[in-house]
């Protein structure tokens, strides 16, 4: 089953660009899009949500919340404040968070939760590592992230990001063929995500992995951080749909 095509190309800054860099990055980028083109998405570290980003046509999120509203907790962000400020969207379960800082698939369904009571969507991510696909426990790992990460959560108010955790930063990219592979494998159980692949996208690449039906826009890391490379993969998207 197919999955209307939807443009949703989201640049994932992680620790990067300060306010003042955000700033020429939007200057920058205005001067490339179309003004009336508002289908640009970033997600934001936590340092630079208070850059104004109206005037950028960018629809922008946030890297974490924290699955409490307020608390003792200290140096976390919480979905409110987020919802405050403006954002639509929080990326949640990125294999940084999972791995680095040990969450574990409860912790993110609770998450996914809070983001979704705050009436913001979740980006949620899923991935295998090398280790796990070259034991063949790829959709085995993905399936327990899904069952448990979206337990009691509605589908249609998500989106799914899969980025096989080998792909992340090394320069490696799923093939078509492989991405389509876990793609179409996702769409049988999640019929109403938007789904995005994310895994060292690029300009070179974009347009190849885009052609499955499944595919409905990338989660773009390293690429994202430069605008000519954010933008080429957009228009990419955008041409792919005639």
């Amino acid at each position: 089953m197919s999955f209307k095509k939807t443009n949703l190309c989201f640049g994932n800054w992680k620790l990067n660009k300060s306010p003042l860099e955000a700033e020429a990055f939007f200057n920058d980028f205005k001067k490339q899009v179309d003004a009336n083109d508002l289908e640009h998405f970033c997600i934001f570290p936590t340092p630079v949500l208070s850059q104004k980003t109206s005037e950028s046509n960018i629809n922008w999120g946030g890297q974490n919340c924290f699955y409490e509203t307020k608390g003792a907790f200290t140096g976390e962000t919480s979905a409110s404040t987020l919802k405050e400020m403006g954002a639509k969207y929080c990326l949640v379960g990125h294999s940084e968070r999972r791995q680095i800082f040990n969450e574990t698939d409860q912790d993110l369904n609770k998450k996914v939760k809070t983001v979704l009571e705050n009436e913001m969507t979740p980006v949620f991510c899923i991935g295998e590592t090398d280790q796990e696909r070259e034991s063949n426990k790829t959709f085995d790992v993905l399936n327990q992230q899904l069952e448990i990460g979206l337990d009691g959560v509605d589908f249609s108010k998500i989106i799914i990001a899969y980025e096989p955790v080998w792909a992340i930063g090394t320069g490696k990219t799923a093939t078509p063929e492989l991405a389509a592979e876990v793609h179409d494998w996702l769409r049988e159980r999640a019929l109403s995500s938007p789904l995005l692949y994310g895994g060292s996208v690029k300009p070179a690449n974009a347009a190849d992995l885009y052609k499955n039906e499944n595919i409905n826009g990338f989660l773009i890391g390293g690429a994202s951080l430069k605008v000519e490379d954010f933008v080429s993969i957009y228009k990419q998207t955008k041409k792919s749909e005639g």
